[in-house]
């Protein structure tokens, strides 16, 4: 079996890579305050990027192509992945999950 090694290429590709990401969380540093505006930038996203964000990363590349494999090998059972267990994940999260995140609610006082 062949090797594969990396050419001066490929560690470049990765140190700008790493670098890139560095600096734009050390440009963004400044506006993050509190643990709250790092996970939920400070419920100023509105829910529509939210859902976008929850699709791709429940539909990352690996999971694709390992999809479309696993469709190649087994056929059409293949699905039923989504059919028991993503599908009915994502409807419930949109359903119960989203709204008690998006919808504030008003704080109840004791009466006196």
């Amino acid at each position: 079996m062949p090797t594969i090694e990396l050419a001066i290429v490929d560690y470049l590709i990765l140190a700008v890579y790493f670098v890139f990401v560095l600096g734009i969380g050390w440009a963004l540093k400044r506006y993050i305050k509190t643990s709250s505006d790092y996970f939920l930038s400070g419920r100023s996203i509105p829910a529509w990027v939210a859902g976008l964000a929850f699709i791709s990363a429940n539909l990352g590349a690996q999971e694709v192509i390992g999809m479309a494999a696993s469709g190649a090998k087994y056929g059409i059972m293949t699905s039923h992945f989504y059919w028991v267990g993503a599908i009915p994940a994502m409807v419930f999260v949109g359903v119960f999950m989203m709204p008690s995140t998006t919808v504030p609610r008003p704080a109840q006082c004791p009466s006196t």
